[in-house]
């Protein structure tokens, strides 16, 4: 008896102790909300964990979705995909301890080889039906243009000292500040100097019963402009604001062979001449554009005689475009592109663009230096004709680039040996040839040398 009361003891107690071990554990008492922004411009893309579980991914400037947890504590976890590795690479973590109905926003800024988090704390904030306001924080994430003052207001309003909305320097956020929906320009000047403007957005309209972080950073080279902003939704939605007082602009490529040489004007009457000489592969210098609906008017060199082609071009501020001319005669046209013109400090990029006529779709294939495509997989399949693939990322090294037929080995063009580093980009347009069989390569940057 007495043994069997020991044991009996000794199970209480372990059951007891159970119990208290379950006490003890941290209990939720509400949920907080939380996402990246993406401040690294050579980046690309940027994988953000709760622990070991993904909450989303970021492009630079751009957020990852906003998610809600339990008000406990956890590590954030920041990886990159390098181009020479099999698997992503962690490049930064941030604990936090979440509040009951707090908002949490991680700001990742710097580079990924020395990545910094810096965190912005607020309040969740909710709407009702008849709520006709909509709430901004602004936040400065523009490493280049120092302290700043931020000026939010009606396009006929002047920044005048005093009026601004916040005074920011790198990686500082402002408190919230509640406005009636309506259209609104932001102003960026240095600090207490409303006449030096860094930055002016075009009017946008801003809807009621939205809560947004309205941040500036460092452009990059697909724009024109040394600063962008977007109005990141803490909702996940993403506004862009374009500066205004920077044009956009274009170059234009000649990939069509039965266009020949022409000038470009961008009036119907044919008196403004922006391009001369323009032959089949050239590649024109750059030039500012309308931040509006563009229509250039190609016709034979020093001939106004007849116009062989009209290629539309809608274009936004400050953003930097490609526009191609591309097919045969009596079926010729324009495609639009936006180079990916940004170093990544993860790969160097491939970009092709496939302006065949002759072949409707192909594959690309970029091997180890003379090896046959025979045992190699694609890295791109099926690129549609008029169309661009998605960027090839390449590890440093040597490569050799075939262009082959759809789900082929049939070599169209190639081998073209190309020699990169990380930061490099290889910039191509798969072109006819006099031959129909045959295709070319033209490279407008990082090609064979």
């Amino acid at each position: 008896m007495k043994r069997i009361f020991v044991l009996l003891l000794i199970a209480g107690s372990v059951y007891l102790a159970a119990c208290d071990n379950e006490s003890s554990l941290p209990q939720a008492t509400g949920k907080a909300s939380v996402r990246a922004i993406n401040a690294i411009s050579t980046s690309q893309d940027i994988n953000v964990l709760i622990e070991e579980r993904t909450i989303g991914t970021a492009a630079y400037t751009l957020s990852t979705p906003s998610s809600r947890y339990d008000d406990l504590d956890y590590t954030f976890n920041v990886e990159a995909f390098y181009a020479s590795d099999r698997a992503f690479r962690r490049v930064a973590s941030q604990f936090i301890d979440f509040e009951a109905s707090k908002d949490y926003t991680l700001l990742v800024s710097g580079s990924l080889q020395n990545a910094d988090i810096t965190v912005w704390e607020g309040d969740e904030r909710s709407f009702d039906e008849a709520d006709t306001v909509f709430e901004a924080r602004f936040a400065h994430a523009s490493d280049s243009i120092g302290t700043v003052d931020y000026y939010f207001a009606d396009a006929a309003v002047a920044p005048t000292l005093g009026d601004q909305v916040a005074t920011l320097s790198f990686g500082e956020i402002s408190a919230p500040i509640d406005y009636e929906a309506n259209e609104y320009v932001l102003t960026i000047t240095a600090a207490g100097d409303p006449d030096t403007v860094m930055y002016r957005s075009e009017t946008t309209t801003f809807a009621s019963r939205s809560a947004l972080i309205v941040t500036s950073f460092d452009s990059d080279a697909t724009n024109a402009a040394p600063v962008v902003v977007r109005a990141i939704s803490t909702l996940g939605g993403i506004v862009s604001m374009p500066d205004a007082g920077i044009p956009p602009t274009t170059e234009f490529v000649n990939a069509s062979m039965d266009l020949g040489t022409t000038d470009i004007y961008d009036d119907e009457l044919l008196t403004s001449q922006r391009v001369t000489n323009h032959a089949y592969l050239d590649q024109s210098a750059e030039i500012d554009i309308a931040a509006d609906d563009n229509t250039f008017y190609y016709t034979p060199a020093g001939d106004t005689s007849a116009v062989l082609l009209e290629g539309s071009l809608p274009a936004f501020s400050g953003t930097r475009y490609r526009l191609v001319a591309v097919g045969t005669a009596g079926e010729l046209g324009t495609t639009i592109v936006v180079p990916d013109r940004q170093p990544a400090e993860t790969h160097a990029k491939l970009l092709i663009f496939n302006a065949s006529n002759n072949y409707d779709f192909v594959d690309i294939y970029t091997v180890e230096p003379d090896t046959s495509v025979d045992d190699s997989l694609p890295v791109r399949v099926a690129v549609p004709t008029r169309q661009a693939a998605t960027t090839v990322q390449l590890a440093s090294g040597s490569y050799d680039l075939y262009v082959t037929e759809l789900q082929e080995k049939v070599v169209l063009a190639g081998p073209y040996r190309i020699d990169v580093d990380i930061g490099d980009i290889v910039d191509s347009i798969i072109v006819d040839t006099v031959d129909p069989a045959v295709l070319d390569v033209l490279f407008l940057s990082g090609g064979p040398l």
